[in-house]
């Protein structure tokens, strides 16, 4: 009706967007006032990144639309009321807000990049401009999906070696502080002399008993301490040296890294990527800070105009068949092709040294548990034996 004042919510960055938004569906603001979404606030203060499988969902979704012929505007408008991750929803209802004032999509990325990864955002933007971000989407799905495969593979891996060991921890504890006191009074009643293993028992379970909790809480406070020496600085760096000298533990990093550099490396290149600049993200993904250093050193390399498997082939740091495929890639000019088809190899190959380092541990702790507990059962058994040939 002409003349009829209305109210309502717009959701954009700034009061000019909501000025420009309502002028194009022909309304004339009389005031505009912010209005705070603290539960909105509080999703995105809950996570810094979003997941990859997250990303993998939203890149399947975005360029199955873009194939379908459907604007980039329309594209995010349906986005942002259709994700299932909240804090993506949000973010996606700003950025329809911004691109439909004039920003590219790119832009909108940009401003949030402490939610999206750099790869992502540096792949939309070659996407935007070579025209191509359906077949670019479609890229990055698959890369995403295999990067959280890949992290689910690694999880599954030692999730059931800490589930063993905290059994046994909780085990043991049992054992020391309720099963063993009730035999103290009993073996305090004979003046047999008891077993030397039966005396390292009863001295453990009072020693559990009295300090048990005092001991528990200062290994949780020196893990966690552990925990912030080593995540930052120089105690990062000796801390994955340490990882990589390590027999099977080693093996199994150095194929992640092999392989998230392959992978990354290849579809930033394939995308059409300068080498320097896809490095500059690469370095930033593998996720080990003695090979984000040796990156560095390649990159610098590379602004000279070299290649770069001669460096990281001086590196000593990735295994000699990816150095050989990069040689035979750089030469016959299909680098991007041969980083992803050699991502592909050192997938497989690390999912087969998970597979070893599982069939090494579980063994391992299983004895390391049944020992534990034959200990002391017979260091119980073995006076209540004694007793029982003396009453005899």
């Amino acid at each position: 009706m002409q003349g009829a004042t209305a109210s309502g919510t717009l959701e954009a960055s700034t009061r000019r967007d909501v000025y420009r938004l309502l002028r194009e569906r022909d309304y004339y603001p009389i005031k505009i006032e912010k209005v705070l979404q603290v539960k909105d606030i509080k999703d995105l203060s809950l996570r810094t990144k979003i997941a990859s499988k997250d990303i993998a969902v939203l890149c399947k979704q975005f360029s199955t639309m873009l194939e379908a012929g459907i604007p980039i505007v329309r594209c995010l408008d349906i986005l942002s009321k259709q994700l299932s991750n909240r804090v993506l929803r949000r973010l996606f209802t700003e950025m329809y807000a911004e691109v439909r004032t004039g920003r590219t999509l790119t832009e909108a990325l940009a401003r949030r990049s402490q939610y999206f990864p750099s790869l992502f955002i540096s792949m939309i933007e070659a996407g935007e401009t070579s025209g191509t971000l359906d077949v670019v989407l479609n890229n990055l799905a698959q890369h995403y999906e295999k990067d959280y495969k890949l992290r689910q593979k690694v999880k599954n891996a030692m999730t059931y070696p800490v589930i063993v060991l905290i059994v046994a921890v909780a085990v043991v504890y049992f054992l020391l502080t309720v099963v063993v006191p009730t035999f103290i009074s009993i073996f305090n009643r004979g003046d047999m002399v008891l077993p030397l293993p039966t005396r390292m028992l009863l001295s453990l379970s009072n020693f559990a008993t009295r300090y048990g909790m005092i001991v528990l809480l200062c290994i949780v406070l020196m893990v966690f301490i552990l925990y912030i020496v080593l995540s930052r600085g120089k105690g990062r760096l000796k801390w994955h040296e340490f990882l990589l000298k390590m027999p099977v533990m080693g093996t199994v990093i150095t194929y992640m890294i092999s392989s998230r550099f392959s992978a990354t490396l290849g579809i930033l290149l394939r995308t059409g990527i300068p080498l320097v600049q896809a490095l500059d993200i690469v370095k930033k993904v593998v996720g080990n800070e003695v090979a984000q250093k040796g990156l560095q050193q390649v990159q610098d390399m590379a602004r000279m105009g070299g290649g770069i498997s001669t460096p990281l082939e001086q590196l000593k740091l990735f295994p000699p068949m990816l150095i050989q495929m990069l040689k035979i890639g750089e030469e016959s000019g299909t680098l991007d092709e041969m980083l992803l088809k050699t991502a592909e190899f050192y997938e497989g190959e690390l999912e087969a040294s998970l597979v070893r380092l599982t069939t090494l541990l579980e063994p391992m702790l299983i004895v390391l548990l049944g020992g534990v507990v034959a200990f002391i059962v017979l260091s119980i058994a073995l006076p209540m034996f004694e007793m029982t040939n003396i009453l005899g």
